[in-house]
C-alpha cells in the first residue's frame, strides 16, 4: 500500500506504480545495503529522499506540515538511516533489515539481530560478535521470545535493547521443548539454553564468524495470528461496509500478518499504509479533518487495520464508484490498493470515462482476466492474483 489517487493526478507519475512513484519522488529511501540494491545506490536512495516523515507530532500539528522537503525530522531519520546502513555493511557485509513479511531487530551495536520471517514462519537469531557468543546469542534469543506485541515500544531503525515485560508477540506463536508458549524470562531462558545445546552452528561471515540459531513457529501460527486481529477486523469491515475476507486476505497479501512489517516506502503495519498518502485519505475519512497518522499510530494493529478498511471503501465508494458490478469493481479495488484506482483504469483506457464504459461492458471474469494480462506493473498483476486466491479462505 498505497497513495491516495490526488498523488497519481500529476504527470510525472502517470506511467509508475505506487509504490514505485513515492520512491522516484523520494519517499523515505532505506539504502540499499538496506533493502538489496549496492551500497552506493542506498546513499544516492537516501540523498534523493524528500518525503516528509512524522512519528510524535500530533495529529493537528502534522494536518499543516507540507507535503514536500525536509523538516528536521526527517533530516534525524535519513541520518539514522544512513549511520544503520555504514554498520550493517561493515558487520554483516548483507542488506537484511525490517521488511513487509520480515522482523528483523538488531542490538548490540548492530552485531547480533533477530529475524523473524512470517512467510516461512522461522525465527533466527543470530551474532556476528567474537566475544563470548553463546552468551549473546542466549540474552538475543530470551529477548527475540519476549519482544513486546506493541511494535510502536521497538524501534527497528536503531540498535536499542528492546524492554521485555509485556505480552510477547511470539507468545503462542512459538512452543518451547516442552511445547509450552513462552510468556516469561525464566522460561525463555530455559529455551534459549535448550536452543544454544541443540540448535547452534557457526560458519564464517565474510572476515568474522557468525553463529546463530533458528527455530520453527508452530505450523499454525498464521492462523493464531489471524485470530489476534478477528474483533477489528469484523468492527471496522462492518463500520466501512467492506468484506471481511476482503481485509483478510489484503492483510495477508501485505504482510503476512506481521504487526512489524515496514516498507522503505515507508509503508507501516499489517496493511502496510503510506502515512502521507493513503494514510491522509483514511485520516480524512475517520476522523473528518486533514491529518497524517504517525509511525506509531500505523503501528497499532488495531488503528492499521481501520485506516486499511477505510481507504478499501474509499476506493470502493469514491474513485471507483463508476463500476456497476460489484465483483467487478471489487477486482479493480483489489488491484487500486496495491497501484492506484488511475493506473488499473488507465490499463483499459487513458480516458477515465472511457476506460469506465469498457470496464462496465465485460462480465466480472473479463475484467479480472484483463487486469492480470494489462496491468502495468507485474507486481500488481501478481497481487490482483494472490488477494483473490487468499480471499476464499476467508469466505
Amino acid at each position: 500500500m498505497k497513495t491516495s489517487d490526488a498523488h497519481h493526478s500529476t504527470a510525472s507519475c502517470r506511467h509508475l506504480s505506487r509504490r514505485r512513484a513515492l520512491q522516484y519522488l523520494g519517499a523515505l529511501a532505506f539504502s540499499s545495503v538496506l533493502w538489496g540494491c549496492s551500497p552506493k545506490e542506498a546513499r544516492q536512495a537516501i540523498g534523493r529522499a524528500g518525503q516528509v516523515l512524522v512519528d510524535d507530532a500530533t495529529d493537528s500539528a502534522v494536518a499543516h506540515i507540507p507535503s514536500t522537503g525536509l523538516d528536521e525530522v526527517d533530516r534525524l531519520v535519513h541520518q539514522q538511516i544512513r549511520e544503520m546502513a555504514r554498520k550493517i555493511a561493515d558487520r554483516w557485509g548483507d542488506e537484511r533489515v525490517a521488511s513487509p513479511r520480515e522482523y528483523v531487530k538488531y542490538t548490540d551495536d548492530y552485531q547480533t539481530r533477530a529475524i523473524v520471517n512470517f512467510d516461512e514462519g522461522v525465527v533466527t537469531v543470530e551474532t556476528v560478535r567474537q566475544e563470548q557468543p553463546r552468551m549473546v546469542l542466549e540474552e538475543a534469543i530470551v529477548a527475540t521470545l519476549l519482544t513486546p506485541k506493541d511494535p510502536s515500544t521497538v524501534d527497528l531503525l536503531s540498535d536499542e535493547d528492546v524492554t521485555i515485560g509485556a505480552e510477547p508477540f511470539l507468545h503462542g506463536l512459538v512452543l518451547d521443548h516442552q511445547g509450552q508458549p513462552i510468556r516469561y524470562e525464566w522460561r525463555a531462558t530455559q529455551y534459549a539454553r535448550y536452543l544454544l545445546e541443540n540448535a547452534y552452528q557457526h560458519t564464517r561471515q565474510g572476515q568474522r564468524p557468525k553463529h546463530w540459531v533458528s527455530f520453527a513457529m508452530e505450523k499454525d501460527y498464521q492462523n493464531r495470528q489471524q485470530l489476534q486481529f478477528y474483533d477489528s477486523v469484523h468492527k471496522y469491515g462492518g463500520e466501512y461496509r467492506v468484506k471481511t475476507s476482503l481485509i483478510y486476505a489484503v492483510m495477508e497479501a501485505e504482510s503476512s500478518f506481521n504487526p512489524y512489517a515496514m516498507s522503505h516506502i515507508p509503508a507501516y503495519g499489517l496493511m502496510q499504509i503510506v502515512p502521507s498518502t493513503a494514510g491522509r485519505d483514511s485520516h480524512r475519512l475517520i476522523y473528518g479533518r486533514d491529518g497524517t497518522p504517525t509511525k506509531e499510530y500505523l503501528f497499532t494493529p488495531e488503528k492499521n487495520i481501520r485506516m486499511g478498511a477505510a481507504y478499501l471503501s474509499i476506493l470502493n465508494d469514491r474513485y471507483l464508484a463508476g463500476v456497476r458490478h460489484g465483483l467487478s469493481r471489487e477486482y479493480c479495488v483489489i488491484a487500486g490498493y496495491n497501484t492506484g484506482s488511475g493506473n488499473v483504469l488507465r490499463s483499459f483506457d487513458r480516458d477515465r470515462s472511457a476506460a469506465l464504459q469498457r470496464i462496465n461492458s465485460m462480465s466480472p471474469q473479463q475484467v479480472f482476466d484483463h487486469m492480470v494480462k494489462h496491468l502495468p506493473f507485474e507486481e500488481t498483476r501478481n497481487y490482483i492474483q494472490k488477494v483473490v486466491a487468499f480471499q476464499k479462505k476467508y469466505q
